[in-house]
């Protein structure tokens, strides 16, 4: 009869270890990491647009993560901040649970050329000065009140931009989606030349400016 007891209560005790194994097993596959974490996953991924296979689905990142800070109200995209990054989720359109991407903003800095209209043509601070066939394009809205003063129209303002990654398939090309424009200084006066014959190109071929 004691046996017989103390088997049950061992087949008890194994089913609740292996239930609980079990539960935490399936707990680890659809753990969702911690903004921090992914944001270190994110910035040592080789591929900026990086995360596309998820053992999570949308409503388990908002549970996590919390309301989005930017685009609560668009289906396709949320945007969180962590720290001076931006961490951007992408979902289908066909299925609002499935995510399809996630990634963290990209920090380049740029240099304005000239503006026309609302448009600011600029350039990559890191890029070959001898080409001058690629710029980009920022729209003046984007700017927040007040940096517009500093940027006017002068050639060679370094502006540091957080931004999706993104570049339009167009010539100049348009930048995705800025988060965040910082003007930190100007070039050396010796890139400046350099510079006037990049603005000058542009000009000529893609505003109709003289």
């Amino acid at each position: 009869m004691k046996s017989n007891r103390a088997a049950r209560i061992l087949t008890i005790m194994l089913i609740l270890t292996l239930g609980s194994a079990f539960g935490a097993a399936c707990k680890k596959k659809s753990n969702v990491p911690t903004k921090e974490e992914y944001l270190k996953t994110s910035l040592s991924d080789p591929d900026h647009h990086g995360m596309k296979d998820f053992a999570f689905s949308k409503s388990e990142l908002l549970s996590a993560w919390g309301e989005p800070d930017f685009d609560k109200d668009n289906p396709n995209v949320s945007v969180w901040t962590c720290g001076d990054k931006y961490l951007i989720a992408c979902f289908d359109p066909d299925d609002s649970e499935k995510i399809v991407q996630l990634y963290a903003s990209f920090t380049q800095d740029m240099v304005i050329l000239f503006t026309n209209a609302n448009v600011v043509y600029v350039v990559k601070r890191d890029k070959d000065m001898t080409d001058t066939d690629y710029c980009f394009t920022l729209s003046t809205s984007w700017f927040a009140p007040g940096t517009m003063e500093f940027v006017t129209e002068e050639l060679g303002t370094i502006l540091q931009m957080e931004f999706d990654g993104y570049f339009m398939e167009t010539f100049p090309a348009q930048i995705g989606q800025p988060y965040s424009i910082k003007v930190t200084g100007r070039v050396p006066d010796e890139e400046l030349p350099a510079l006037k014959e990049r603005a000058q190109y542009i000009r000529e071929n893609y505003t109709g400016e003289k």
